[in-house]
């Protein structure tokens, strides 16, 4: 017999039914925490700590890339003009007439004569070989062409130095003036091979030292001194340094810095200088001091000095162009004797290739 049920009741359910509490619906979650932000950008700042260096170490191989091949450009000129003169351009001849007087002369500097070989032939062929090219003691029919004039070979892309720099000349105004980051290499006051013994060839004393047995000479009577020819080369073009960098600041024992090199003085990378022999010159160099020396050296205390040494921007060394046109990279580790040996064009010293 079957239970009776009342209203509907069936004692297999219950009277009635509890309500269960419904929970609310949880929405996505947005943002980050602090921690996982914190986080996050650490991990972005180890990234990025991680590829400067490589970052950087790139760009630097593209620049001295680029400062290689400026340097060959202008040896590969050397050899070209050459084939045309028979010889390497000089850079400084005596002055002539008076000093402070519109009649006064000095020369153009090496870089300037080898403007047809660079892409410069243009505003060569308005140059007049006559007036004071360094304008500091008379006038200069170039000053027109000079200013503002801007050769870009000339400039390291590694360098921090300054390439320009605007001048009161004596007679043409303000001029500015292109600051170059290369120099020509005379020769080597030090016998080549050696660090301590003289050399035995024409060599005077005159704001430091200099020695005429390198490849970018002077025309001079006093001493008497003409430019170098490939014959003159007897330790073979391969072996012989041309022309090499100042392009970074020299630091005296205080940690000043100095823009120090062979370009600074008045008529600057056109210039030749004061004139040849006892005189003072610039955008050349003869070697008497090791890579990248100590500011304040006899010699090198001047832009006018004989004796600046070679540094650059780049780390560990200098580049240098060789008299037969390939560049090589010199360590400021490198044995002193080589260098000499390098910048003596006839010391007969067998150098190793690397």
């Amino acid at each position: 017999m079957s239970m009776r049920t009342h209203c509907g009741y069936h004692p297999s359910r219950p009277f009635f039914s509890v309500a269960r509490p419904v929970s609310a619906p949880t929405s996505a979650r947005k943002g980050f925490t602090l921690v996982e932000l914190l986080v996050v950008i650490a991990i972005i700042g180890i990234l990025i700590a991680l590829l400067l260096p490589a970052v950087q170490a790139a760009r630097e191989a593209a620049r001295r890339s680029q400062c290689t091949d400026n340097l060959r450009q202008l040896t590969v000129a050397l050899q070209n003009y050459h084939d045309v003169a028979h010889k390497f351009p000089y850079n400084a001849c005596p002055q002539v007439g008076t000093v402070n007087t519109l009649n006064f002369q000095r020369g153009c500097s090496w870089f300037v004569r080898l403007f047809p070989y660079i892409e410069q032939g243009a505003v060569y062929s308005n140059f007049k070989f006559t007036g004071d090219w360094s304008m500091q003691n008379g006038p200069s029919p170039n000053a027109p062409y000079i200013t503002m004039l801007s050769v870009p070979i000339l400039n390291c892309p590694s360098s921090s130095l300054p390439t320009t720099v605007t001048d009161t000349t004596y007679a043409n105004g303000k001029v500015t003036f292109q600051l170059a980051n290369y120099v020509g290499i005379t020769g080597s006051y030090w016998r080549g091979g050696t660090y301590n013994v003289v050399t035995s060839d024409t060599h005077i004393t005159e704001y430091g030292y200099k020695a005429y047995n390198g490849v970018i000479e002077e025309v001079s009577t006093n001493p008497i001194v003409q430019p170098c020819a490939i014959r003159d080369v007897i330790d073979g073009t391969s072996h012989t340094l041309a022309v090499s960098e100042q392009s970074d600041y020299q630091w005296d024992s205080k940690n000043n810095r100095h823009d120090l090199r062979s370009c600074g003085h008045n008529g600057h990378s056109w210039s030749c200088g004061g004139g040849a022999g006892y005189d003072w010159t610039q955008n050349v160099t003869t070697m008497l001091y090791p890579i990248a020396s100590s500011y304040g050296l006899n010699g090198n205390q001047q832009t006018y000095h004989s004796n600046i040494p070679l540094f650059s921007s780049h780390p560990g060394g200098v580049l240098g162009g060789l008299a037969d046109g390939s560049v090589r990279f010199l360590s400021q580790d490198m044995n002193f004797a080589i260098l000499t040996a390098m910048a003596d064009r006839g010391d007969r010293t067998a150098i190793a290739q690397d």
